[in-house]
């Protein structure tokens, strides 16, 4: 027995589509980011994991460690 696809989704045409559409869309030229949510997300986490190395280090120097 298959299983029958809900009808809420996008057809696999539909998706085929989609995908062809977004990769002719190109982002501007040297930009690694076709997403900006993505750029968003690595800016945020990259700038917590570098807050984090300096009081990291400032808590070792208080420290004496």
């Amino acid at each position: 027995m298959a299983l029958k696809r809900p009808s809420f989704l996008p057809s696999l045409d539909e998706l085929e589509q989609q995908a062809q559409s977004r990769s002719s869309q190109r982002g501007r030229p040297g930009s690694h980011f076709d997403h900006p949510t993505a750029k968003a997300l690595f800016v945020a986490v990259l700038a917590l994991t570098v807050i984090a190395h300096v009081v990291g280090g400032i808590v070792f120097l208080v420290l004496g460690h």
